[in-house]
This record gives C-alpha cells, sequence and structure tokens, in this order.
C-alpha cells in the first residue's frame, strides 16, 4: 500500500535534520559541502510511504495513527529508509522507526535499533547501535545512542562514542574517543568529554576534554593534555594539533610547556633524554612523518643526558629555542637566543670536562646522539673545567 503524508512539513525538518546534522558535514559527511545545497531535499519534497507487508491504520482520540510491518520504506526525495516496523503518530508528528533501521543517501549509511522524532521538542533520536558510515569519504562514527535538537542545531553521542576518520584509503586513520560527544553543526565544532584519546598513525594523545574543527582538520585539547608522538611526549595547560591527510603536522603547547625527546643513536643499549621546558612549545612534523624541528618560547630550558650518565646533564637556557632533526628523526642542532647560557660535558679520548658559555646566542651540534660542536655568537664568553680540576 502506497500512501502520502498529510503532515509534510514535520517530517521533512525530522529528515533535514538527520540527514543534514546529525551525521554532520565535513566530518561525518552527510553531503558534501560544495554539493550540500543540491543534496539537501527540495522544498516540496514529500515523504511518501513505498512499501509495508502490513499497514493497520487507527484513530484514537482524535490521532490518526498507522502501524507498519515487515519491508517498511519510506523515500524523501533522494533518501530511502527501511526499517521492519515503524510508528507514525500524523497529527502529533512523532514517528518511530524500529528493528534494523536503515537509512541512505547516494554514498551515506545510517544504522540503528530505533530513531524517533518528535515535533514537540523538535528532537530526534537514534538508539541502539547507532553506526554511520560514508564509503564516498572515508568517514563513520558510531555509539549506543545519538540525540539531535532541530531548533539549536546541537547533536549529542552517548554510549561509548568513537569518530573515525580517513581523508585517503591509504592515510593513518583518525579516531577520537570519549565518554560523551557534542557536535554544533553551525560552528562545524565537534565536543569529546571525560577520557578523550585521540589517535593518528604515531601520534596518540590523552586530554579530559578536546574540540575539534571539522573542515580545519585541527583539534584542541584541555585539561591535563598529553600528546605522545612515537617515544616522544609533550604536556602543557593547553594543547593544540593540526592534522594533514597523511599524519600530525603540527603541535603547539601553551601554558606550562614541556617536551621530552628520546634519541636512540648513542652507544649499543644507551639512550639519550632530551627535556625542554618553556612558556610555549611548537612542534612539526616533516612529510615522511619524522620531527621536523621543535621551537620554545619564553624562559627556555634544555636539559640533555644519557641513562647511563643520568648524573652529567647538559643544560642550556634563554629566551628562544630551536631544536632541528635530520632526516631520521635524531637531533640535528640546537641552538639558543637571548641571554643564552650553556653548560655540556666533554667526553672525548684527550679531552674529558665541562665546558660553561654564555653569549647572545649558542649553537650546539650533535652527532650520534653526542654533542659535537658548540658555537657562540654576540658578546661570547666560554671557560673550560677538566674532570680532575
Amino acid at each position: 500500500m502506497i500512501r502520502r503524508c498529510s503532515e509534510a512539513p514535520p517530517l521533512r525538518r525530522m529528515m533535514i535534520a538527520m540527514i543534514s546534522a546529525v551525521v554532520p558535514a565535513a566530518l561525518l559527511t552527510w553531503c558534501s559541502v560544495e554539493g550540500a545545497e543540491n543534496s539537501a531535499p527540495k522544498k516540496n519534497a514529500t515523504l511518501i510511504l513505498q512499501s509495508a507487508n502490513s499497514n493497520e491504520n487507527s484513530y484514537r482520540d482524535g490521532e490518526f495513527i498507522s502501524v507498519l510491518r515487515g519491508n517498511v520504506m519510506f523515500l524523501y526525495d533522494d533518501i530511502t529508509i527501511r526499517s521492519e516496523e515503524a510508528t507514525w503518530w500524523r497529527n502529533e508528528g512523532k514517528v518511530n522507526f524500529r528493528n534494523r533501521v536503515h537509512i541512505t543517501q547516494r554514498s551515506q549509511i545510517l544504522t540503528c535499533d530505533r530513531m524517533q522524532f518528535e515535533k514537540k521538542t523538535s528532537r530526534i533520536d537514534a538508539i541502539g547501535s547507532f553506526h554511520y558510515r560514508d564509503t564516498a569519504e572515508f568517514s563513520e562514527m558510531t555509539g549506543e545512542k545519538a540525540s539531535y535538537r532541530v531548533d539549536t542545531k546541537y547533536f549529542t553521542l552517548d554510549g561509548a562514542p568513537k569518530l573515525v576518520r580517513r581523508d585517503t584509503a591509504t592515510a593513518e586513520t583518525l579516531t577520537i574517543t570519549g565518554r560523551a560527544m557534542v557536535y554544533n553543526d553551525s560552528l562545524k565544532q565537534a565536543v569529546v568529554f571525560d577520557s578523550v584519546t585521540i589517535t593518528k598513525g604515531r601520534l596518540r594523545s590523552r586530554c579530559e576534554r578536546a574540540v575539534y574543527y571539522t573542515e580545519k582538520n585541527e583539534a584542541g585539547l584541555r585539561k591535563n593534555p598529553r600528546v605522545t608522538y612515537d617515544i616522544h611526549e609533550l604536556t602543557g595547560d593547553s594543547v593544540d594539533l593540526r592534522f594533514g591527510k597523511e599524519s600530525l603536522q603540527s603541535a603547539s603547547v601553551y601554558g606550562g610547556a614541556h617536551g621530552v625527546y628520546i634519541d636512540t643513536a648513542g652507544k649499543a643499549h644507551d639512550t639519550a633524554f632530551t627535556h625542554v621546558w618553556g612558556d610555549s612549545l611548537y612542534l612539526s612534523v616533516a612529510d615522511s612523518g619524522h620531527l621536523d624541528s621543535l621551537w620554545v618560547n619564553g624562559k627556555a630550558v634544555s636539559k640533555y643526558y644519557a641513562a647511563s650518565a643520568a648524573d652529567r646533564v647538559n643544560q642550556a637556557n634563554g629566551r628562544v629555542m630551536l631544536m632541528s632533526f635530520r632526516s631520521d628523526g635524531n637531533v640535528d642542532k640546537l641552538k639558543i637566543w637571548g641571554n643564552a647560557r650553556s653548560t655540556y660535558f666533554i667526553e672525548e679520548k684527550e679531552s674529558r670536562g665541562v665546558n660553561e658559555s654564555s653569549g647572545d646566542s649558542i649553537t650546539v651540534e650533535f652527532s650520534s646522539g653526542k654533542a659535537v660542536l658548540l658555537n657562540l655568537a654576540g658578546s661570547a664568553r666560554g671557560i673550560y673545567f677538566p674532570y680532575d680540576l
């Protein structure tokens, strides 16, 4: 049996919300940004009951109710909605879809156990095994239940929510999890709360609150952020991450910035640790995925030591610090500007001692995890103490 909907306007708003907002553009692209205008249902589109094995209609207390069972399918413009059961309160503007709810539009697929729309509250609820995927955009989102407010364009996801984004078939996958997730369709902004994790390739980060911008492909980590890249680590009051199609592009740390770089290029079974502190810190990553450079601004301090000689700490400090890395990911140079000071231990066959120096700038060159050359510039002063003294 085929029927036309006499309550098309509220149901049209429901479907627009489901398709355009519940799975937002860019991050969970229900329709592409360029084609959003063409993908949206037409203003005069009608919700059409295409099929149902049975259709029981009743009229109770002024309400016209349709109960549909078996192979239920609705069409709305180019959108297809399927379920095994549905109840339609036409006057009230309420529809319940149950049992294997399945929505498709072009390459986008949304499934859940139950879905409900209520006109009075302007709210959509998708309940039980919520799953969305876009076969063209390589993105998906899962959780136990999802809700959307049509009037405020505010979307929430509960029950172990997970957001996954793949930029290309071969790119590293971006995954965001937490205890709760909300999305503001107007701002194209996803906010994740409580025990948040963000992973992409070599990156793994944790915090208590994260903001992800779908169009910019950027994330802001707040409340005890901790970022690990390979075996290196960043912490601070807040951390901003910028992602490329293949991997992490950069990380910015603000307030109480601290970075730990671990170098294994030295002696066999020995590891070198470099700690840096500052008011802020900026880390850039090369296209190959290896570290490219590390900038430290404001009260920059660096401490470097080998695990086998943790009591001999090489230290440098100044206003600004730059640490550059070779293509293999190991430290190449360390440069400090502004009232620069350094203390480095020398471990050579001919000489063993401590070199203390200061100047407007100091450049330290490394090889195999060791400081091998130190250059001073501007008001340079230096002194060397042999170990036997």
